[in-house]
């Protein structure tokens, strides 16, 4: 099949196509304008110019493909409800739309599991309901019932919070690289609370499984690793990578909040954007986010290749022979 891929110049996207180009798929590598191409080009691949808040593009984009596996997305914790409503709301109806328009039936959507947000009895599954967290969730919350009710050959994937080599700007890279710094010294809360990452290769592997699988249509699946860890699981994970002592404090929510706040209003006045200092971070790290795969082992035969400390040392290499670390 030929498969174009929204998204394909992003982390996700860029590992996806790395992989479908060794057959027997074709990938179609579709790129907002002034976006960096060079590794689509590297890799030899076709590419098209596309934009979700541009219905021509997209019909444009869409022809002699038979299968579209939607990755593009405003993705940040911290933006504005009109560009998530434009961009992952309504740009994901207008290429359902044009899909059907044009007559490619095949639509894989990438989901999140922060469409489910924090999880009260963990861990959750597909039938979890769903209680997003920020504004970002809510957006995919949205998009997943538009895909549903699309009448196309439909799947939808919801990762974990990815990590991986080549991973930038993003939560997990701030999660991991501070590391090294202050975040080192304290754990906030408990502890005792879940987080389940999922390294990006396998990410990719139940993309690449869902496409072929008859069985994924109309499913929802998400895809993370085999079991989740606790903060002070991660954080001992890290701490052995880092050849750092483990966080010995533990500081109350409410007086995170507390510290979080001048960092926060700090980092608005200047422009800069860490997710890790702001207090509604807080809220986050002292809940569940846990989750079951046996739908997705069952359906796709999808089994986790990385468990996260093999993952972590692998991604800690890369930003150190790459300069960020």
């Amino acid at each position: 099949m030929r498969v174009l891929v929204t998204g394909a110049t992003g982390f996700l996207g860029g590992h996806l196509i790395e992989e479908l180009a060794k057959g027997p798929h074709v990938p179609i590598c579709a790129y907002r304008k002034g976006s960096d191409t060079g590794n689509i080009d590297r890799l030899g691949l076709e590419k098209v110019t596309f934009d979700l808040t541009d219905r021509g593009s997209m019909l444009s984009a869409l022809r002699n493909v038979d299968a579209v596996v939607h990755l593009a997305a405003y993705y940040t914790f911290t933006g504005k409800k009109e560009l998530y409503d434009r961009v992952n709301v309504k740009g994901t109806a207008d290429l359902l739309q044009s899909c059907k328009e044009v007559g490619v039936k095949r639509f894989l959507y990438c989901s999140s599991t922060e469409a489910m947000g924090p999880i009260a009895a963990p861990p959750g599954d597909e039938g979890t309901p769903l209680n997003p967290q920020y504004e970002y969730g809510r957006s995919k919350a949205r998009a997943e019932g538009l895909v549903k009710a699309s009448g196309l050959d439909w799947t939808i994937l919801r990762p974990s919070g990815i990590y991986g080599p080549s991973n930038l700007d993003d939560v997990a890279f701030y999660f991991i690289t501070s590391f090294q710094g202050f975040a080192s010294k304290f754990i906030i809360g408990s502890g005792k609370n879940y987080i389940q990452f999922v390294h990006v290769k396998d990410v990719v592997q139940g993309f690449v499984k869902a496409l072929d699988a008859r069985a994924s249509i109309g499913g929802t699946y998400i895809i993370t690793q085999a079991r989740p860890y606790t903060y002070e699981e991660v954080y001992r994970v890290l701490a052995k990578i880092f050849q750092q002592k483990e966080p010995r404090w533990r500081v109350p929510g409410s007086l995170a909040k507390l510290m979080m706040l001048p960092i926060e209003g700090i980092n608005l006045l200047i422009g800069r954007e860490n997710f890790l200092y702001r207090r509604e971070t807080v809220n986050s790290v002292t809940s569940d986010r846990a989750f079951k795969i046996d739908r997705a082992r069952r359906d796709l035969g999808y089994e986790p290749i990385y468990d996260l400390p093999e993952g972590m040392a692998e991604t800690v290499a890369w930003y150190r022979e790459n300069g960020y670390l």
